[in-house]
C-alpha cells in the first residue's frame, strides 16, 4: 500500500526536480511517482505564485504531439 502524500510534499518534489533542468509533465510524473493530472494541478498552483513557468509546445521533439514542459523561475530558484 502506498503512502498518501500531501500537496506540499508533491510541490516540494516538483521544485527539487526542476532545480536541475526543465522537464515535461510526463517526466515529472515518472520522477515523483504520481499521475499527470496531479502534477499539472500542482504546477498550475506553483505557476500562479511565480515559482515555475509552464511552457506550451506545438510539437514535442520526441513524438511530434503537443506537449507542456515546466521550468523553474528565479523566484523558485531562490527557494530552499
Amino acid at each position: 500500500m502506498s503512502k498518501l502524500r500531501s500537496g506540499l510534499e508533491i510541490k516540494k518534489a516538483i521544485i527539487k526536480h526542476l532545480k536541475n533542468s526543465e522537464l515535461s509533465l510526463s517526466m515529472l510524473e515518472r520522477k515523483i511517482n504520481t499521475n499527470n493530472e496531479t502534477i499539472l494541478i500542482h504546477c498550475k498552483e506553483l505557476e500562479y505564485f511565480g515559482i515555475v513557468e509552464i511552457i506550451h509546445h506545438e510539437k514535442s521533439k520526441v513524438n511530434g504531439r503537443p506537449d507542456k514542459t515546466v521550468k523553474i523561475t528565479e523566484l523558485g530558484e531562490a527557494l530552499k
